[in-house]
């Protein structure tokens, strides 16, 4: 990353979806791109050293579209769709610059996506599901565990409850050691070399489900996951017949809503769409030295974006 003598400063808003949260850079806040946005968000994301997020949002302006969205997970990959991170970045667009719409289509990893708000929840309409493997078995340190694949703009494997429980007889789906686990299915040779996100789903009675996600790029439980919600809808409706809309009960006790179409063809989904609930949590100033190491953040007390704006603008440069 270049970055000139003295320490440059980057204006930021923290928001979150559902519990997945989110820094997000706006680039009409900078006199022009300021690139290394994957080592940006490994320092600013950092839980300890940064401001803390399981991913970074960018921005960007489009010659044909409001706006595209940037994704970089804690990690510094970029390694899918976010949609919660989509959802998050068209809240910023409807309080932003687009306050008298109620719709909204934008960009990202070059696909075109449509957003609507009403009252304090988002809804986006996602890319239609697709490479379903059902039924793979894995290998996981001598235990065999059955599981499913299906892409929904991020690779996801999905494991029901019952066959963790076949081969994890006293697992108890709110307590155990996802870390571990989800690791190794995420590092698992049958995913190699991209890698894959891992949701454990636990189907209730009256045809919600209950979803912990391990995130790749995050490498750890994330509170609530977007495309993982997609996968482990669909493959509900699929293996279980739950019928759609699927509400999913989220780590941090949100709820998302999965909607979508079925009986286009075999074993597909179409015309998905990913709603939920969004918050602005605050802004502030990350300041970054010439080395491009982390150096420390300022809060705005103002919890107003106008007065953000204000206050870059002031700023000598």
């Amino acid at each position: 990353m270049s970055i000139s003598d003295k320490p440059i400063s980057i204006p930021f808003v923290k928001l979150s979806g559902a519990g997945n949260d989110f820094i997000l850079i706006d680039e009409m806040w900078l006199d022009k791109g300021i690139g290394g946005y994957d080592d940006i968000a490994r320092k600013v994301c950092h839980r300890r050293l940064g401001i803390g997020a399981d991913g970074l949002l960018i921005y960007k302006t489009h010659d044909k579209m409001p706006f595209e969205m940037l994704y970089f997970n804690s990690d510094g990959s970029t390694g899918g769709m976010c949609g919660n991170g989509a959802r998050c970045i068209a809240a910023y667009y409807f309080s932003t610059y687009g306050r008298n719409n109620k719709e909204v289509r934008f960009s990202a990893f070059d696909n075109t996506y449509t957003a609507a708000i009403e009252g304090n929840y988002i809804t986006v309409d996602m890319i239609d599901p697709s490479n379903l493997i059902s039924n793979i078995t894995l290998n996981i340190d001598g235990d065999i565990l059955n599981c499913h694949f299906i892409y929904t703009g991020s690779p996801h494997v999905v494991v029901f409850i019952e066959d963790l429980k076949k081969t994890y007889p006293d697992l108890k789906f709110d307590i155990f050691d996802l870390r571990n686990l989800g690791k190794q299915i995420r590092n698992h040779e049958a995913f190699k070399p991209l890698g894959t996100n891992v949701n454990f789903v636990k189907p209730n009675t009256d045809g919600t489900i209950n979803i912990r996600t391990y995130e790749r790029g995050v490498e750890e439980e994330t509170l609530a996951c977007g495309t993982g919600s997609i996968a482990s809808a669909v493959l509900s409706n699929l293996t279980l017949g739950y019928q759609p809309p699927v509400t999913v009960h989220t780590r941090s006790g949100d709820t998302l809503t999965v909607n979508f179409a079925t009986g286009v063809k075999k074993n597909s989904f179409a015309g998905v769409t990913l709603t939920g609930n969004w918050l602005y949590h605050f802004s502030g100033i990350v300041y970054i030295d010439k080395e491009g190491q982390y150096t420390g953040v300022n809060h705005l007390l103002e919890n107003t974006i106008e007065q953000l704006h204000k206050l870059i603008y002031r700023q000598d440069r």
